[in-house]
């Protein structure tokens, strides 16, 4: 009997594996189709061959030079750097917390950090002319909120109770979200603008030099986690089986709050609060792959970047000549989305 469960659990195994080099496969062909797709698609659409004839630096005209290499493709490049972060960012945190509800916008980490940014909009450039001040304030206000409510709901015999970490993220984002609209509140006309539009989530006027700058936390972000992607799969056995592996939980637990608190402020800080993303992706692909985040963080790392661009997309072409904010329209598929993780999971502990 015990080796009949050895031999499923192997073949169970390698169908995975399989599976997961499939889906990396297509996926990495998906991510440079689905780029050339959403800088041709838009209010007016270039075709494909001269987008890529713009790319290459030789464009047809001044209009495709001016289209396709100074507003549509930064836009799209950050569009699938913000997706590629929250998506490792929320595999991270619903890894670390053994829960699969866990996510830079449930957690309340996304309005954590969206405070940390607007109080900088309402003070920071007087204090300091330069786009690193938002980083930083919502990467202080982020790893602040992450530790808050890790700290809460945090059980060592179970990893979190979803019930305890759902209340700990809607208390926290409540309390923020009441600090940012004080800020408001104090603040002048122009800057209660610029934060009311940024706090939607944009891509809209992203340049190759956010984008530059916005990968520099990211990349920091993502390498503190990817580099503790086998301490992570041990952490989801329980710390206690990890420590006795030789696993140092807390350094590693140390490693994946600043990984995470990195993702979502250097994203939030230039593109504003987009919510869901971190519990969509992740939890979508965990389904299919497993739970082995070797195989699971670059499928979504792709499979987050591949779904906002297309969010983006569509967000920017769906209502010409207006422009639907992107945090509105991943709100609109992640509630329900979400809803029906809490209906259907009736353990509401971390199952592997």
């Amino acid at each position: 009997m015990a080796e009949d469960k050895r031999k499923e659990a192997w073949d169970s195994d390698i169908r995975r594996r399989r599976r997961a080099l499939i889906i990396l496969a297509v996926l990495i062909v998906s991510v440079f189709a689905c780029y050339l797709l959403c800088i041709s698609i838009g209010s007016s659409r270039i075709p494909l061959d001269r987008v890529w004839d713009a790319i290459l630096g030789h464009p047809h005209g001044w209009s495709d030079d001016m289209i396709v290499n100074q507003m549509r493709a930064p836009r799209v490049m950050a569009a699938a750097i913000v997706g590629a972060a929250l998506s490792l960012g929320g595999m991270a945190m619903q890894a670390l917390f053994r829960n699969p509800m866990a996510s830079p916008s449930v957690l309340g980490i996304s309005s954590g950090s969206s405070f940390g940014a607007a109080f900088y909009l309402a003070i920071g450039v007087s204090v300091w002319m330069s786009s690193w001040g938002t980083v930083l304030f919502s990467f202080i206000t982020a790893l602040g909120t992450l530790l808050l409510v890790y700290f809460l709901a945090y059980s060592k015999h179970g990893g979190t109770q979803t019930t305890v970490l759902l209340l700990a993220g809607m208390a926290v984002s409540a309390m923020f979200s009441g600090l940012t609209s004080m800020v408001e509140f104090f603040s002048d006309a122009d800057t209660v603008q610029a934060i009311v539009f940024w706090m939607l989530g944009s891509f809209d006027g992203m340049t190759w030099a956010d984008d530059t700058t916005m990968i520099i936390p990211v990349a920091i972000g993502a390498l503190l986690i990817c580099v503790n992607l086998r301490e992570l799969n041990l952490l989801t056995a329980g710390e206690a089986k990890a420590r006795n592996l030789g696993v140092n939980v807390a350094r590693v637990r140390l490693m994946l709050l600043l990984g995470s608190a990195l993702l979502v402020a250097g994203t939030v800080a230039f593109c504003g609060v987009i919510g869901f993303v971190g519990l969509i992706i992740p939890h979508a692909f965990r389904s299919l792959v497993g739970p082995e985040h070797k195989r699971l963080a670059p499928i979504c790392i792709l499979g987050g970047a591949i779904f906002l661009m297309v969010i983006d997309t569509f967000a920017r072409s769906a209502m010409p000549p207006y422009e639907l904010p992107v945090g509105t329209v991943t709100a609109i598929i992640g509630a329900p989305f979400f809803l029906w993780i809490l209906r259907s999971r009736k353990n509401m502990l971390w199952r592997t």
